[in-house]
């Protein structure tokens, strides 16, 4: 029995427009847009179910039935996850998904479950779930590309491993990265070659320090580049990169209301916080910022309100979008999924 399972069938309070999360119909079904809000949730084993976002190709934007832009080496969308102390999020559902079974085994379905295979990575599920080595913005799950990031000695910081698979789970690779630690983890690629991973750690209450890392050889070898920790050392909420130059971190509120999004135009040697406009109507609220979506130049960036009452209620997710691979962001309303009115 799955103690995990990504694909969230407990759908009691979405709303109704939302209420399935499998997709039929064929390709004019997979383009209907799906953003949802999940209320705060529990799992029966200690994960946290804090919220789903599912996002299912308008404006092009990674349709299920298209591949990632990248000429030759292009691959078809990857499941992308965030997370919010712990708690797993989707971002993108690609119809792909990972669990843990009850003896810790990590198992990977794809096609909405049609296909599923067991990896050879096992938790020590005596441990709390927060420190088993894994986490879930550690996962990209396409059917051209899965990246699972770990840390088989979750009692120590490093060494850090990615576990890969370019045939659907079939076969696996183990790879180390050289000089990575901690026990937080990003990944994702824009082509089968071309990828990225960000590993962190906590450095006291409130703060983190995270390190940014590259593959262009499929995930065989990695890259340390520059980060953020001079300027801004945060918990990640979220992380993604356009191409190999343009990437962001996105960092849970601290201090303000958010939201607090580092981004890197020369492959992280400088970073930056990014410049965001929104209306005066999301004053009231938290803003936490999720992991972006890229298919070529086109992006969206989704963002998390929070009520600031003692409830701490989430309100509905909000979007920036972009046109030119991340460069510019502009406030989209066109994709808001919102419990609140606008004025």
């Amino acid at each position: 029995m799955p103690v995990v399972e990504k694909r969230w069938r407990n759908v009691g309070e979405l709303p109704s427009e939302a209420a399935e999360l499998t997709f039929t119909g064929g390709k004019n079904a997979m383009k209907h847009r799906i953003i949802s809000i999940l209320g705060a949730k529990r799992g029966r084993y200690g994960f946290g179910f804090r919220t789903v976002v599912l996002l299912i190709g308008t404006l092009g934007v990674l349709v299920a039935c298209t591949n990632l832009s990248n000429g030759s080496e292009s691959i078809k969308p990857g499941t992308i996850y965030s997370s919010i102390e712990g708690d797993p999020i989707v971002v993108y559902d690609a119809g792909n998904s990972y669990f843990i079974n009850a003896d810790g085994t990590v198992s990977v379905s794809y096609r909405n479950g049609a296909v599923t295979v067991t990896t050879p990575l096992k938790l020590d599920m005596t441990r709390k779930a927060w420190d088993r080595g894994i986490s879930a913005g550690g996962f990209f799950i396409s059917e051209d590309k899965t990246a699972i990031v770990y840390n088989p000695q979750p009692g120590k910081l490093s060494p850090i491993h990615v576990l890969i698979s370019d045939d659907m789970g079939k076969t696996w690779n183990d790879h180390i990265v050289q000089g990575a630690k901690g026990n937080e983890f990003f990944i994702g690629f824009m082509s089968k070659n071309e990828g990225w991973m960000i590993s962190g750690h906590p450095r006291g209450v409130g703060s983190a320090l995270n390190y940014v890392f590259q593959t262009s050889d499929g995930g065989k070898t990695w890259e340390e580049v520059g980060n953020p920790n001079d300027i801004y050392s945060e918990h990640l909420t979220g992380a993604g990169f356009s191409n190999k130059d343009i990437g962001f971190l996105g960092f849970r509120y601290y201090g303000d209301a958010g939201p607090e999004i580092y981004w890197t135009k020369d492959r992280g040697k400088s970073w930056g916080k990014l410049p965001i406009s929104l209306p005066q109507r999301f004053n009231d609220y938290y803003k936490t910022p999720l992991s972006p979506i890229f298919n070529g130049k086109e992006g969206l960036f989704p963002i998390l309100l929070t009520t600031k009452s003692g409830d701490g209620k989430d309100a509905g997710t909000i979007y920036l979008a972009s046109t030119d691979g991340g460069l510019t962001w502009v406030y989209d309303e066109k994709h808001d999924e919102l419990a609140i009115q606008n004025p």
